[in-house]
C-alpha cells in the first residue's frame, strides 16, 4: 500500500511546523527535510492543514478511479455527509449530475451507513464505550493507547457499512468509491476486516481538482438526485462533533458526566491521559479533527470550520424528507482492533544518552533548557529523546544554532588580521579583538572607556550625529599608518570600526585621492570654522580655539603621512 500522506520535498523549508502540530510526533527530520514516518503516523492529516508551504499532501487516487471507470465497471459513489461544506449550497443538487458525467453510475449518501452504525453501536450495553467512526482515533488507540482497545465499540465506520450496503443493493461486482474529507479513510479500506466494502477513496480536494481538469461548470448542469433511501436527517449530522450521538438519539449535554463528545488532537489526547479504570463515561465520541469531519484535511482551505458546520446543518434540515422509501438492508458491521507495536514507540532511551545529547547542544544545565518549542518538541528533553531515536536533528534547536552562529562570528572577529572595535551609543568600547589591541597598544582594561581615549573619534562622532552611516579615512597614530572604516548599526545602537595597518603599503593614485579629499574636507571645515569664529568670537572663544588647533593638527598629521610615502 502506498504511503497516504507524503512530503513534497521542494516545498519543505525547515520551519518544523509539522513537527510542532503532529499529535504523535510522526515526523522524521533528516538533512533539513521533514518526512512522515508511516509506521508512526495515524493519518489524522493535521500536518496537511497546518503546513504553510503545502509540503504535506494526501496521495491522489484519481487515476486509479478513472481506470476502474474506463474498465467498464459499475461504479457507485458513497458521498460523505460533510459534502455540503465542500460545495456551495446552490451546487448540492448539481453534484449527482456532475458525478455521473465523470462516469459514476450510482450516487448515494454515506449517511445511510451512518444510520446503521449508530444503531449497531448503541444497541448493546456490553459493546464498549468509545465510538469508532473516526479511523484516526482507532489508529491512535491501536498504536499509542492500547490499554483502551477493550473500550472500543467493535462496530465499523459509516463508510464501510455503506460500501457493503451498496454492494448488497447493486451486486457484489459493483465498485464503490468513497468521497470525503478524510486522509485516514484511504488506509482504512485496506484493513483486513474491510476488504469487501470500498474499493477506492477520494478526498473532496481530489474531486474538485478532477472537475476542474474536466472544465466542468457545476452551475450550468441540471439538478440531479442522490440515490439514497430512508429518512437521513439526523445521520447527515454525523460529521459534526457529537453527530454520532445525535444520530443515536443520545443527548450530549456538556454537564452530563456520563456522555462525552470531544474533538481536536489536543483534547482527544488529554481525554486518553485519564487512565481507563478512572473513566466514568458510559459512551464517548472522540473525533481527531477539531469540530469533527468538517475540518478534515481533504477540504479546500477557502472556508472555515464554522461556515462548514452551518452548511452541513442547513443541508440536513432542508432535505430531511427528500429520500426514497427506506429499504431494510442488513450488513455485517463487526470489526476487531489489535495493538500495533512499533520499535520507535516502544524504545526506551537510556538516561545517560539523553544527558549526552543535551550536553552536546549546551543544555546539560537545566537552566539552559528553555523548552521554547521552536524545534517542534514541547521540551528540550523530548527533543533529545527524538534525536536519540533518529527522529530529529540537534540543529533543529534555534537557541543552539544561534549560539553556534555567534561563536562562529566571534571566531571570525577574533582571528581577523584587521583591528576591529565595537562601540555602544556613547562611543564606549564594548568589544575589540586582539589585532586592535596590538595596533593601538591597549588591553581589556580600556573596555568601557570612550574610543577617544585611544584614537581620534571624529569619524565615529559623524556617525552619532547622523551625518553619515559610514566613513572611511587614512590616519597616523603611534607611528602606525592605518586605513580606518567605520559604520553604524542603527537598530543595535552600535558603531563598528575596522582598522588595517598600511604602514608598509605604497599608495596608488586612488588611495592618494582619498588622502587629498580628506585633506580638502578638513581644510573646508577649518575655513568654515574660522568664518564662524570671527562672527561669534566672544561667545565661542575658548571652544573655537581648541577646535581650530585640533583641525590644524589633523592637517599637519596628514601632510606628515604624505611625506612618509
Amino acid at each position: 500500500m502506498e504511503q497516504v500522506i507524503y512530503t513534497v520535498t521542494a516545498n519543505c523549508h525547515d520551519c518544523y511546523r509539522c513537527v510542532r502540530v503532529c499529535p504523535v510526533k510522526a515526523i522524521r527530520v533528516s538533512e533539513g527535510q521533514a518526512r512522515i514516518d508511516d509506521s508512526l503516523c495515524i493519518k489524522c492529516g493535521t500536518c496537511i492543514r497546518e503546513c504553510p508551504q503545502h509540503a504535506k499532501r494526501v496521495i491522489s487516487s484519481v487515476e486509479k478511479v478513472k481506470k476502474i471507470i474506463v474498465a467498464g465497471h459499475n461504479v457507485a459513489v458513497s458521498m460523505a455527509p460533510s459534502f455540503p461544506a465542500a460545495f456551495h449550497r446552490t451546487l448540492h443538487k448539481k453534484l449527482p449530475t456532475a458525478l455521473k458525467k465523470l462516469g459514476f453510475s450510482y450516487i448515494s449518501e454515506t449517511a445511510e451507513g451512518a444510520k446503521v452504525v449508530a444503531t449497531e453501536s448503541f444497541s448493546k450495553e456490553d459493546n464498549g464505550i468509545i465510538c469508532t467512526a473516526c479511523p484516526a482515533v482507532v489508529n491512535y488507540v491501536e498504536k499509542y493507547r492500547p490499554q483502551f482497545i477493550d473500550k472500543l465499540i467493535p462496530v465499523t465506520s459509516p463508510m464501510i457499512a455503506h460500501g457493503r450496503l451498496l454492494k448488497q443493493r447493486l451486486g457484489k461486482d459493483t465498485k464503490v468509491v468513497f468521497i470525503g474529507p478524510c486522509a485516514a479513510k484511504k488506509e482504512e479500506i485496506y484493513r483486513p476486516d474491510n476488504a469487501d466494502a470500498v474499493d477506492e477513496v477520494l478526498t473532496f480536494t481530489e474531486l474538485i481538482e478532477w472537475l476542474e481538469d474536466e472544465e466542468m461548470d457545476l452551475s450550468k448542469l441540471p439538478d440531479g438526485q442522490f440515490d439514497s433511501y430512508g429518512e437521513l436527517g439526523m445521520a447527515r449530522l454525523f460529521p459534526l462533533q457529537g453527530g454520532m450521538l445525535k444520530t443515536g438519539n443520545i443527548a450530549c449535554d456538556v454537564i452530563n458526566a456520563e456522555i462525552l463528545d470531544v474533538s481536536g488532537p489536543d483534547s482527544v489526547k488529554e481525554v486518553f491521559d485519564i487512565p481507563p479504570q478512572e473513566w466514568t463515561y458510559s459512551v464517548a465520541e472522540p473525533l481527531f479533527c477539531a469540530g469533527g469531519c468538517i475540518n478534515g484535511p481533504g477540504f479546500p482551505i477557502d472556508t472555515n470550520k464554522f461556515a462548514r458546520k452551518q452548511a452541513v446543518l442547513q443541508y440536513a434540515y432542508e432535505n430531511a424528507d427528500q429520500n426514497r422509501q427506506e429499504q431494510k438492508n442488513t450488513v455485517p458491521c463487526e470489526v476487531s482492533f489489535v495493538m500495533q507495536s512499533n520499535e520507535i514507540i516502544d524504545e526506551r532511551i537510556p538516561e545517560h544518552l539523553i544527558l549526552e545529547i543535551l550536553n552536546r547542544t549546551g543544555k546539560g544545565n537545566p537552566e539552559m533548557q528553555l523548552n521554547c518549542g521552536a524545534c517542534g518538541y514541547n521540551t528540550c528533553r523530548d527533543k533529545a529523546i527524538a534525536v536519540a531515536k533518529g527522529m530529529a536533528e540537534a540543529e533543529m534547536c534555534l537557541p543552539y544554532m544561534r549560539r553556534l552562529a555567534q561563536q562562529h562570528t566571534n571566531k571570525i572577529v577574533e582571528n581577523s588580521p584587521n583591528g576591529i572595535v565595537i562601540l555602544d551609543d556613547e562611543l564606549k568600547i564594548i568589544n575589540m579583538n586582539k589585532a586592535f589591541q596590538d595596533m593601538f597598544l591597549c588591553t581589556n582594561a580600556v573596555m568601557g572607556k570612550r574610543i577617544s581615549y585611544l584614537i581620534d573619534a571624529d569619524s565615529f562622532e559623524k556617525l552619532v550625529t547622523g551625518t553619515v552611516d559610514e566613513h572611511e579615512s587614512i590616519r597616523n597614530k603611534y607611528g602606525i599608518k592605518y586605513h580606518e572604516v567605520v559604520y553604524a548599526l542603527r537598530d543595535e545602537k552600535q558603531y563598528i570600526g575596522i582598522f588595517a595597518n598600511i604602514s608598509k603599503v605604497r599608495f596608488d593614485s586612488g588611495e592618494m585621492n582619498l588622502i587629498k579629499n580628506q585633506t580638502l574636507e578638513n581644510a573646508r571645515e577649518l575655513l568654515e570654522h574660522q568664518i564662524n569664529f570671527s562672527q561669534q568670537m566672544a561667545h565661542y572663544l575658548g571652544k573655537s580655539t581648541a577646535q581650530s588647533e585640533e583641525l590644524v593638527k589633523r592637517l599637519m598629521d596628514l601632510y606628515s603621512e604624505e611625506e612618509l610615502q
